[in-house]
């Protein structure tokens, strides 16, 4: 396979997991405006820009319906809906002789649905339609990959891509929202955790903002069915971020990204690999407790840190380093 074809692959599932990650969090966040106290709308658009990495490059004043719209119609920011799923799109079509009949059908479908509708209208009048749109399509272009590739190098790097952006993604999504949560306890509630009357997280009470949380991973009744009723913020802690048999827990990805990249490799060896062993290892032997004993904003900045090196290491080795163009460490290591 070359280098370029592999790197088409890998950024075609980065860049519709985005749209898809981005769309169900814009859902989310609209619908809980709706509930929230006026002088909380503002500061939940603030957030969610600040979860997808955007809030430089957005640049003006919160006002929902202007963020919505950047968020969904900027065609000039790879962040945008629509710029994802157009990047997708040309990249699937420069390796359509590597993907399904099917699985190119899915992306264009997407691309054409959304060129066809009056987003700007759909905005201001009925999002969710929107939002929904976006969620179930991705989706299927993920369950036609899943059913029409073979389990090859193209299928291995799409899936690669895929999966370290969910991971770096609901990293992002617990670190913003725990960091927000935090601010918010007053000092008393500061006061009671530092000295151990509070050990697991930093306000149990305001469980409507982790019920959002849940729902921004597409998580939320898979949690309930574990947790009942509670909303200990440690246990959505540790469903989102340690739960092995959440599609969208960061350890989930991790596991399954080290298993792609494995495969690639041959089990070799190569600074990819290892990155990715330790971003994995660094969660799967910790419980939750000792997370917040060592400060999660932290460890969570570090694990982010760890995924954006194993997404660097992948283009180096795998991308870069071959001027032939020829992924010939696939094959010789």
């Amino acid at each position: 396979m070359l280098a370029r074809l592999a790197e088409n692959l890998f950024w075609a599932g980065r860049y519709i997991e985005r749209a898809e990650d981005t769309a169900r969090m814009v859902d989310v966040t609209y619908h809980t405006q709706l509930e929230s106290p006026y002088g909380e709308v503002e500061l939940a658009w603030q957030q969610l820009l600040d979860v997808l990495h955007l809030r430089a490059a957005y640049g003006a004043p919160i006002e929902p319906l202007t963020v919505m719209r950047f968020l969904v119609l900027d065609a000039d920011h790879p962040g945008s809906i629509t710029a994802s799923v157009t990047r997708a799109r040309e990249n699937i079509r420069s390796v359509r002789e590597l993907v399904s009949t099917e699985l190119w059908e899915a992306v264009n479908d997407l691309h054409l649905a959304l060129d066809a509708r009056d987003l700007g209208r759909e905005l201001s009048e009925q999002p969710f339609e929107l939002f929904r749109t976006v969620r179930r399509m991705s989706m299927t272009i993920y369950g036609v990959a899943s059913e029409t590739m073979p389990r090859d190098e193209g299928w291995r790097f799409m899936a690669l891509g895929r999966l370290l952006e969910r991971a770096e993604m609901t990293c992002r999504l617990i670190d913003v929202r725990y960091a927000q949560l935090e601010a918010m306890s007053g000092p008393s509630q500061r006061l009671a955790q530092a000295s151990g009357e509070v050990a697991r997280g930093p306000d149990r009470t305001d469980f409507h903002h982790w019920i959002a949380v849940l729902k921004s991973a597409s998580a939320f009744e898979a949690y309930r069915r574990r947790y009942r009723a509670s909303m200990d913020p440690a246990d959505v802690v540790e469903f989102l971020l340690l739960e092995p048999d959440l599609p969208r827990s960061v350890l989930f990805c991790l596991r399954a990204a080290r298993h792609q990249l494995d495969t690639l490799r041959d089990g070799r060896p190569s600074p990819a690999a290892r990155r990715l062993g330790r971003a994995t290892a660094s969660l799967e032997y910790r419980d939750v407790g000792e997370l917040f004993d060592v400060g999660l904003p932290g460890f969570l900045e570090g694990v982010q840190r760890a995924i954006a090196g194993v997404a660097e290491s992948i283009a180096d080795e795998f991308f870069h380093h071959h001027p032939d163009g020829a992924l010939h460490a696939i094959a010789a290591g």
